[in-house]
């Protein structure tokens, strides 16, 4: 099993991390390799025999069985030739398939256990798409070319080297020392195709972004309406020209390797001919070691200056590879404290909570306790790499069971409240309590199991509405292994909160009910209204059973009084949870419990919806700015907006 480790990866693990993957198989191939290499090899001296015996019985008259022998050994080693492409063939396609699938899963674990802001740096996406952009590809041929030369090529190029050395000692020194330069050439050149392919991935992921805007359907009506097509087409054109230049230069340098290669080969071979044809005639070779020697040299030179060269230019390029792993694999991830630090730390706040509490938290694996109370004590945040605080001693209480509203202009602190909130940047001073403990205390997985949210930019799966739904549940299972209790239990849930969201009898309606698939991919898949869109995600947050329903402005794109109706009806949903809105419209939340209003990172205003408007000060100032949105005027017109909300 291949396991990414934060260690300096090189050459070596071009065979080592298909070996972790699929070790059987990886060995498998490795001898197929090293059985042809040495077919190639004993094919010179049973050739030479061979024809020495051919010519000796045409010569003498004097057929020897020996011969034979010679000729079915010869058979043999054609034979293997021809099927020990097919016979590695198997083996490199399982290798690649659980390489692939092995890898993948490591490099995909690591993104989710790094520090979010690293998520949020261009440099460190373009090093991810480097490594998973052509995984597959990268996979196998880092293996096939590691085994041609490590396997084939330098086995087979030392035996021939071998059985030369014992007829002219001097001629194989000679070959060797010509072809030591090619593959210092051969080398310099793969680290240099390998950075035009690091140039060619950031025009390659622009050109590709560019070209969807330009073609997708989500697009459409704005590529119609603002007719940018034309303008948007040359920015597309320049980065794909750019890439396509990249390719090039690429290309170029490998071409220029190979012909390299060829020159060399075409020297020696010529030189070989002639050193040899002498030493045939004096006698000292036999014409079947001399026609065994010229083949096999001529196959060797080739392999010495082309075949060899391209796999030491793709050890080169596979080295800038793993070094591009070692730089990810470094990566900070997100530190949890040691277990018994945190099982400490749970034990002296249960102490200060009761012992009940105590008991709850006394196991690594343990259910998150119902919410109490959350508490931000003076805390001070601000992004890596910024001088300018975002939150500034920053406190705020909540109380099990209530409504909270968090509200303030853009800027305010409000989507930074909600990434510590849930747990997306741990580095910061002060303190966030969550019945009295540390959350810095909580694991990363445990952290996320307080919250259930819906974002502004909520996903639109495109899976079925079963799926879409019940994603909320986390672990999900829907195959075999699945309980029928559990899945009765599983479908009356989602089914109650599609109709706790009033959503219920349109998903029951589809084609395939809630086995219908979503979105534009599948001929028969079907595509939701914004408002559609944004129940399924709400309903997908109840299957959560998160002490915690968080919505960040899920219901931005809607009309003020769809919203406020929304939150409304949701608000009654989760009558007995406790719930935080975010948002920048009043309207939707004067119903809160509680409301916090931001201002330069710090609580400037709180309390109910009426307590603030008594105050007459910021948010009594928003509101009354904001509450002609709200006004619904008296000739029915009210009706379809309150209905865009499901449209």
């Amino acid at each position: 099993m291949f396991v990414l480790k934060k260690r300096k990866y090189n050459w070596l693990d071009m065979w080592l991390m298909p070996f972790c993957c699929a070790p059987v198989s990886t060995v498998g191939v490795t001898a197929q390799k090293l059985i042809t290499a040495l077919a190639n090899v004993f094919q010179v001296i049973v050739v030479a025999k061979f024809l020495d015996g051919a010519i000796e019985a045409v010569v003498s008259r004097n057929f020897d069985s020996e011969t034979v022998v010679w000729f079915v050994l010869m058979l043999l080693i054609v034979s293997w030739k021809r099927v020990s492409y097919h016979v590695g063939n198997l083996f490199n396609n399982y290798v690649t398939i659980h390489g692939n699938e092995q890898v993948t899963a490591e490099l995909t674990r690591k993104r989710n256990r790094m520090e979010y802001y690293l998520l949020e740096d261009p440099k460190i996406e373009e090093l991810s798409n480097r490594l998973t952009g052509k995984l597959e590809y990268n996979l196998h041929w880092n293996l096939q070319w590691f085994l041609n030369l490590f396997a084939i090529n330098i086995p087979r190029i030392a035996g021939v080297l071998l059985i030369m050395s014992g007829y002219v000692w001097w001629l194989s020194l000679v070959v060797l020392a010509l072809t030591i330069p090619l593959f210092i050439f051969s080398l310099k050149s793969g680290k240099k195709v390998y950075k035009a392919f690091e140039e060619a991935a950031v025009y390659e992921r622009r050109h590709k972004y560019l070209f969807s805007v330009l073609t997708g359907r989500e697009t459409t009506e704005e590529r119609s309406l603002f007719g940018y097509t034309g303008q948007m087409n040359g920015q597309w054109h320049k980065q794909y020209e750019g890439a396509v230049k990249q390719d090039i230069k690429s290309e170029m340098l490998l071409m220029g390797n190979s012909l390299r290669g060829t020159a060399i080969n075409g020297v020696l071979s010529l030189a070989v001919v002639l050193i040899m044809i002498p030493l045939t005639a004096s006698g000292r070779l036999t014409a079947g070691i001399f026609i065994s020697l010229v083949t096999s040299m001529y196959d060797l030179i080739d392999i010495m200056g082309n075949s060899t060269a391209k796999a030491v230019n793709r050890v080169a390029m596979a080295q800038e590879y793993m070094k591009d792993l070692t730089a990810f694999a470094a990566l900070p991830e997100r530190e949890d404290a040691p277990e018994g630090e945190r099982a400490q730390k749970r034990e002296t706040a249960a102490g200060e909570a009761g012992q009940a509490q105590k008991r709850q938290y006394s196991t690594p694996q343990r259910e998150i306790p119902e919410l109490k109370e959350l508490e931000f004590r003076h805390v001070t945040f601000r992004y890596p790499g910024s001088d300018a605080d975002i939150l500034k001693d920053f406190s705020m209480e909540l109380e099990s069971g209530r409504h909270y509203a968090i509200v303030g202009e853009n800027g305010a602190g409000k989507t930074t409240l909600i990434k510590l909130l849930t747990g997306l940047y741990r580095e910061y001073e002060g303190e966030i309590l969550y019945n009295g403990m540390e959350m810095r205390s909580f694991s990363r997985e445990e952290w996320f199991r307080i919250f259930s949210c819906v974002f502004q930019d909520f996903a639109r799966y495109y899976l079925s509405v079963e799926e879409n739904i019940c994603l909320g549940m986390g672990d999900m299972d829907f195959g075999e292994a699945e309980s029928p209790e559990r899945k009765r239990e599983r479908i009356s849930r989602m089914e109650g909160a599609a109709k706790q969201l009033d959503i219920h009898d349109y998903l029951r309606g589809l084609k395939y009910g809630y086995g219908t698939r979503l979105g534009k991919l599948d001929e028969d898949s079907v595509d939701l209204s914004g408002g559609q869109w944004q129940r399924v995600a709400m309903a997908r947050a109840l299957m959560n059973d998160a002490p915690l329903l968080l919505l960040d402005e899920p219901t931005a794109a809607l009309d003020p009084i769809s919203e406020s109706r929304l939150y409304e009806e949701f608000g009654e949903i989760s009558r007995n949870r406790t719930t935080i809105f975010i948002s920048h419209r009043l309207g939707s939340i004067k119903l809160s419990d509680h409301i916090f209003l931001l201002k330069d990172g710090c609580v400037r205003e709180q309390g109910s919806h009426e307590k603030l408007m008594g105050l007459q000060g910021i948010y009594a100032h928003m509101y009354e700015t904001q509450q002609s949105w709200y006004t619904e005027e008296k000739t029915g017109a009210a009706e379809p907006v309150a209905a865009s909300a499901m449209e």
